[in-house]
């Protein structure tokens, strides 16, 4: 009977826990963007378009982010972020 006792603490540390309940609160929203701190107001409306629409008028410290792109992780508020997807097309817009 003891010789078991090992195996058995090993089976109970691999039993899965139950999910949380479906109750649980929805997250908050994100609050809305402040684009003006990376003079990203202009370029508001041009998500869903063709970054190739805008590139040439973004600010001189905007950087345009691809679904596999690589990117330091330094915030700077006054640099305009715009991710687009695999088609180049913008996603979102932020600054940081």
């Amino acid at each position: 009977m003891h010789r078991f006792l090992p195996a058995l603490a090993l089976l109970a540390a691999c039993a899965q826990t139950p999910p949380p309940p479906d109750d649980s609160p929805l997250p908050p929203e994100a609050a809305p963007v402040d684009l003006a701190f990376c003079e990203g107001d202009a370029f508001a409306g041009s998500v869903g378009q063709p970054v190739s629409g805008i590139q040439a008028q973004l600010p001189e410290r905007a950087r345009v982010l691809g679904p596999d792109g690589i990117a330091t992780q330094d915030y700077r508020i006054d640099r305009l972020n715009v991710y687009v997807d695999s088609e180049g097309v913008i996603q979102r817009l932020t600054c940081g």
